[in-house]
């Protein structure tokens, strides 16, 4: 089963940082290129060099080698004294109520996946080259991958009670609060450790990071490639979030009369004038399976859709579990996507005609940023979903899940 381990991470110098929210950034895959010349303007310390260089070609890998190896040597990042696990809290806002999430970064034991850790989602892989260069330049994990592990018993959840100590880190970053406290002691870190042997990891977000990891393991044999560092978190705890994934239909000139027509052949639905009656519709039967949201912008109707072709599901793959294709998102792709706007979820090309509306803000506030004619609204899966598939060998579609907020990179730098 799992195994973790405690590591000498390199952490930014408080000494020489006036503010941690000048260096430390989101994960590179959600950085725009505005942004990313946004963050270099911030500090000449900011993280963005190493995990989005923005030097031409492949000389971005040895610039940021170059970057992390002159912060090391100048003191810019020191060194942990001793192996820590790090102990993480991220507190925000979801429906106007403040949240905590808590979670671990720590090293762990790389596997196959399927074995020890699972994926939960489709991925494409078209990230697994430039990553693999950066690790192989940097010889460093520089972005988390985030995990999920079940553990009733909140062993991670007592130990963040237990700590006497400030943090050694705080920031508010993009409206999330971080603290951060590396853990040392040995009783506290087997504790954890002890926690995770009978314990499954589901990749919430990162499968590409660590499909790189692997591969860098099998190609790097020794010196700690064995291992990458992950951050952990329990889904008992109350601040382990998924928030819906909603689709935008571009390009799409069906007219509403048409629509009605096609949506009764495997759906019952209630018309709304307006988005805002279908959104609070939608929060009432947010635990109901089969339910999704359709908004018709040019004629101002929206459509709370129930599913009434559960018979159809049946003739999927025998492979498949129940609960994979009872997945509001798969029916989402399948018989709304597909059936009515000619989207293949599967196809490349037809990807082109989506766009994701995902955050902790209101779908109408996020709405009110976009250009569109056509929204269809899901509800997140549960987590019991997640596991569930997961641990049945399935992966759910693309974007079935968004699990909010992510873990920023800067925090933890694990060389090796």
């Amino acid at each position: 089963m799992a195994k973790v381990f405690p590591f000498k991470g390199w952490r930014y110098n408080e000494d020489n940082i006036n503010l941690f929210e000048d260096v430390i950034v989101p994960p590179y895959d959600v950085i725009t290129r505005e942004e990313q010349e946004e963050y270099y303007n911030k500090s000449p310390y900011n993280y963005i060099r190493i995990n989005l260089n923005n030097t031409i070609g492949e000389e971005k890998y040895v610039s940021a080698e170059n970057t992390l190896n002159m912060w090391i040597g100048s003191g810019i990042l020191v060194e942990e004294r001793k192996p820590a696990i790090y102990i993480l809290s991220q507190s925000f806002l979801v429906d106007n109520a403040r949240v905590e999430r808590i979670s671990c970064i720590c090293a762990l034991t790389l596997s196959e996946l399927g074995d020890d850790v699972l994926a939960h989602e489709q991925t494409i892989d078209k990230h697994l080259d430039d990553r693999y260069k950066l690790m192989s330049s940097t010889s460093a994990n520089t972005g988390q991958i985030f995990m999920s592990y079940k553990d009733q018993k909140m062993t991670l959840e007592e130990l963040h009670q237990n700590l006497k100590s400030d943090p050694s880190m705080e920031a508010d970053l993009d409206g999330v609060y971080y603290k951060l406290w590396p853990i040392t002691d040995t009783d506290s870190i087997n504790k954890f450790v002890v926690s995770l042997r009978d314990k499954k990891l589901v990749i919430a977000d990162g499968h590409h990071r660590y499909k790189t990891a692997l591969k860098y393991s099998k190609n790097h044999e020794g010196a700690q490639s064995d291992k990458v560092m992950v951050t952990l978190v329990n889904s008992e705890n109350p601040g382990m979030q998924i928030l819906p994934t909603h689709r935008i239909v571009k390009k799409s000139n069906i007219d509403i009369q048409e629509i009605k027509k096609k949506v009764i052949e495997n759906f019952n639905y209630k018309e709304f004038d307006g988005v805002e009656q279908l959104l609070i519709s939608m929060e009432k039967i947010k635990t109901d399976k089969g339910f999704l949201g359709f908004f018709h912008k040019p004629s101002n109707i929206g459509f709370l859709l129930e599913f009434n072709a559960w018979e159809l599901l049946k003739n999927n793959k025998k492979e498949k579990s129940r609960a994979l294709d009872e997945l509001d998102t798969n029916i989402l792709h399948q018989f709304l996507l597909k059936d009515i706007f000619g989207i293949d979820t599967n196809n490349q090309k037809d990807l082109e005609n989506l766009a994701y509306l995902r955050g902790n803000n209101s779908p109408i506030e996020m709405l009110a940023k976009e250009e569109y004619d056509v929204v269809c609204f899901v509800n997140p899966p549960s987590l019991d979903d997640v596991f569930t598939i997961a641990e049945s060998g399935e992966v759910m579609p693309q974007k079935s899940t968004y699990f909010f907020p992510k873990v920023y990179s800067g925090l933890v730098t694990r060389n090796f």
